[in-house]
């Protein structure tokens, strides 16, 4: 595109980047060529690190960026209009990635005069301003309706139902999904699917069934986004932005029919998986089945719309109580394991303040494991090594999981009978 100014030193005001998104963004592309219904857009921001002190604000970054943009428009347009503004779905939503860095303005700084003299502080630090740039890069997403790790079967507001709502710091599904593919759940489950010897996942501690509901999406080969489109619910009748995402509508996209025919094998996939799943293998077991367990009310409350809303109640079983309670046979006496083909995981409280309920907690687990979990693998999420150690067991595997602010690890052990002792 053609530049009016040189932005390789970085953009300081709102006026630099108003001029910089009108120069660099190729408006036609992005919003149409002027010619045409109007497509709606939307802006947000993100920082990266510190940016100059008129741009720090988002709301007012992302309104410079609207502006300049719609203005483009307009200009291009006969009669003058600009797209409408849509923040719940639009049409083109815009993210603007603002990262600030320091440029060499050739003023050499005196340290040692910095720290005696406070007039030269306040000279400093508007020096320090002045070497602060931002470097902007404009993107569009091809989804809206939040971020794409959430599947839509929890409920993140009052407004969805009367359920209880979602803890803000719940597991992301997101993560659940990569910790069972690191445990290898799908390659259990694809082994099943081809010897009909079955595959059972329990979860002695589900809190709101993050991994055991996302372990039956897998054991189903339901595609996340199915259940987004899915649970989708409008008051007003107004679009599903999940089934019509914003990509669909750009004025460049033209091939409906191949995005209707990836949503309809998709579908297919989901249908043929959740049948196999749910079959029973002949000895009053499914070729696929899930067990778990919450103590807390409210979490096994969650848990339980979260199984419903995820469609997979045919897979999953909810138990509630202690897990040093729960007894993993059936009425029948038949154990819930499968030899060698059970895992086991868990994702137990681990603050970063101890405290008797959690050291308790972890003394349960520990004893649930050693009585129900024998000749199979467990997999095991904390925060906290000194927690870790209650459960008096040799990990096999361990690997590092950065989540947020947290340092995790997602822990591997075997655990193999007893040998019994001759006297």
């Amino acid at each position: 595109h053609d530049y009016e100014s040189d932005y390789s030193e970085g953009i300081r005001t709102s006026n630099d980047l108003y001029q910089f998104c009108k120069s660099a963004v190729h408006t036609p592309s992005l919003l149409g060529d002027g010619s045409g219904g109007l497509l709606t857009l939307s802006v947000s921001t993100t920082y990266a690190s510190k940016v100059p002190k008129e741009l720090c604000h988002s709301h007012y970054t992302a309104l410079t960026v609207k502006n300049s943009l719609v203005d483009s428009v307009r200009e291009l347009r006969d009669d003058g209009e600009r797209p409408d503004v849509d923040v719940y779905d639009a049409d083109v939503p815009i993210v603007a990635v603002i990262r600030g860095r320091r440029i060499d303005n050739g003023r050499r700084r005196d340290w040692r005069q910095r720290e005696r003299n406070h007039h030269y502080e306040a000279n400093f630090q508007a020096e320090e301003e002045d070497s602060l740039v931002a470097d902007v890069d404009i993107y569009r997403c091809l989804h809206s309706g939040g971020s794409a790790h959430r599947r839509g079967y929890r409920k993140m507001s009052s407004e969805d139902s009367d359920d209880a709502v979602i803890h803000r710091a719940a597991m992301k599904e997101s993560l659940a999904a990569g910790l069972l593919l690191q445990a290898g759940w799908d390659k259990l489950v694809n082994a099943a699917r081809g010897d009909g010897m079955g595959a059972v996942l329990i979860d002695p501690m589900a809190g709101s069934a993050t991994l055991p509901v996302e372990a039956a999406l897998i054991a189903c080969d339901m595609a996340p986004g199915l259940s987004r489109i899915a649970s989708w619910r409008s008051g007003d009748g107004s679009r599903n932005p999940h089934r019509y995402p914003p990509a669909i509508r750009w004025k460049s996209f033209s091939d409906i029919e191949t995005w209707d025919e990836l949503l309809n094998d998709a579908t297919s996939r989901a249908m043929t998986g959740m049948k196999f799943a749910s079959s029973s293998m002949g000895n009053g077991k499914n070729n696929v089945s899930i067990y778990c367990n919450e103590k807390n009310p409210g979490a096994a409350q969650l848990a339980r719309s979260s199984i419903k809303n995820a469609g997979v109640t045919r897979i999953v079983s909810l138990s509630e109580g202690d897990c040093i309670d729960w007894n993993l046979e059936k009425d029948d006496g038949i154990s819930c394991t499968i030899p060698s083909r059970t895992i086991f995981v868990s994702n137990p409280p681990w603050g970063k303040r101890l405290s008797q309920d959690i050291d308790d907690s972890w003394v349960n687990l520990r004893e649930f494991i050693r009585r129900e979990a024998t000749g199979c693998e467990v997999w095991v999420l904390s925060g906290n090594k000194d927690l870790t150690k209650i459960l008096r067991m040799k990990k096999s595997k361990s690997m590092a999981i950065r989540t947020a602010d947290e340092e995790l690890k997602w822990l591997q052990y075997h655990v193999f009978q007893k040998r019994e002792v001759s006297v």
